[in-house]
């Protein structure tokens, strides 16, 4: 460009918020395809800037995220303040409903910000989730100190529905039926918390060194990512030399399609046993989850990771198509009466309710655990109030 043309036109100036731009679009990307796919590059390519200058903003991928995690969790700081359980409801959901990426961020990318960082988070949110106990208190006094603690962090996860990705609807659509949901939590009829009860450990291994690995990578996938996890951390776990893991699986690609095979075939046998059982719609219903629950553990986790193999992800989405499909007919017949859209969303957030609060060691250790999870999903799906947009 000539000095002329310069002097007519100004010098080129940098947006004031390219900054904003670069997190919105680093945001974009880890929540579509996890942060450890995501690189430099194609957050820049986003923006429409080059890489040099993304590193004028960040010096690195990881300085990004934090600063991701810090923007989106900020509301965090905003406590409840509301003695009125609803009220204390609405003004979450007010909050909440333009942040979609809160429960995505909380499930797969903590665990890649510094272990100071994701302690801070998780400290956060948990006094976050105890501001509502106040509320809650008000509108069930009766509740032990465990019962509440489970009720309110059914909250968060039921909060979270306003932005999921796997609810693929508006947030109009779908913030009546999670409200709803909320509304109704308090009334399931809880069991006492109990006594914390020590896991027993098994003392009879598998033999089969294929099923040792299985186990091993569903494990290594639900804790580190499928991203992070490698073969020789999956081998060491198993107990099996490096080179043998080759025998049974050709790479950690066919061991996520096990992974996911396995479980999906575990629901599958659980869910035709019980409609041949059970007597009515409801028991089934009930049975159905007792069934997941029990079953889901690390799996449900994985199935949930980000992953870059296509046919495990439409094997994924087929799978989840079919099998939520079954629930929802199911439910349909347990409330004719609700519509076939609440059904769906119903059906999605106990799915999530039951893989988010399986996540908490310090409700899973409790000696009613799985008694008082199953009442607070049934609570959720049998309620026989319809939502009011």
């Amino acid at each position: 460009m000539t000095t002329a043309a310069v002097q007519a036109n100004g010098p080129r100036r940098r947006p004031r918020d390219r900054k904003q731009q670069i997190l919105v679009a680093a945001r974009d990307l880890f929540a579509e395809h996890g942060y450890p796919s995501v690189t430099m590059a194609q957050i820049a390519e986003r923006v429409g800037i080059t890489a040099g200058a993304l590193y004028r903003h960040f010096s690195n991928k990881a300085v990004m995220l934090e600063e991701v995690v810090n923007e989106n969790f900020a509301v965090l700081h905003e406590r409840n303040s509301f003695l009125d359980y609803t009220m204390a409801v609405d003004s979450a959901i007010a909050r909440l409903a333009d942040r979609p990426y809160l429960a995505d961020f909380w499930a797969h990318e903590l665990r890649y910000l510094a272990p100071e960082h994701a302690a801070d988070i998780r400290r956060r949110m948990s006094a976050y989730s105890e501001s509502f106990l106040p509320a809650l208190q008000q509108r069930r006094s009766d509740l032990d100190p465990g019962q509440q603690r489970m009720v309110v962090w059914a909250m968060q996860s039921l909060l979270s529905g306003l932005g999921r990705r796997a609810l693929h609807l508006p947030v109009a659509t779908r913030l009546p039926i999670v409200r709803a949901a909320l509304l109704a939590l308090p009334e399931a009829r809880l069991a006492p918390t109990g006594p914390e009860v020590v896991p027993r450990q098994s003392f009879l291994p598998v033999v089969s060194m294929r099923e040792r690995l299985l186990q091993a990578a569903m494990e290594q996938f639900a804790q580190r990512g499928y991203q992070e996890a490698t073969m020789a951390s999956i081998a060491a776990m198993a107990d099996v030399t490096g080179p043998n893991i080759y025998g049974y699986f050709a790479s950690k690609a066919d061991l996520l399609r096990a992974v996911t095979e396995r479980g999906t075939h575990g629901l599958w046998l659980g869910l035709h046993q019980i409609f041949a059982e059970a007597a009515s719609p409801e028991e089934a219903m009930r049975l159905l989850v007792v069934n997941y629950s029990e079953l889901v553990g690390p799996w449900a986790i994985v199935l949930e990771e980000p992953s870059d193999e296509d046919d495990v992800q439409q094997a994924r989405r087929s799978v989840q198509r079919e099998y939520v499909a079954e629930w929802e007919a199911l439910l349909q017949q347990c409330l004719p009466e609700v519509d076939a859209q609440t059904v769906r969303v119903r059906v999605q957030l106990a799915l999530f309710l039951i893989t988010d609060l399986r996540r908490m060691p310090s409700l899973r250790r409790r000696e009613n655990f799985e008694t008082n999870l199953v009442e607070v999903i049934m609570t959720i799906l049998l309620d026989p109030v319809a939502p009011s947009a």
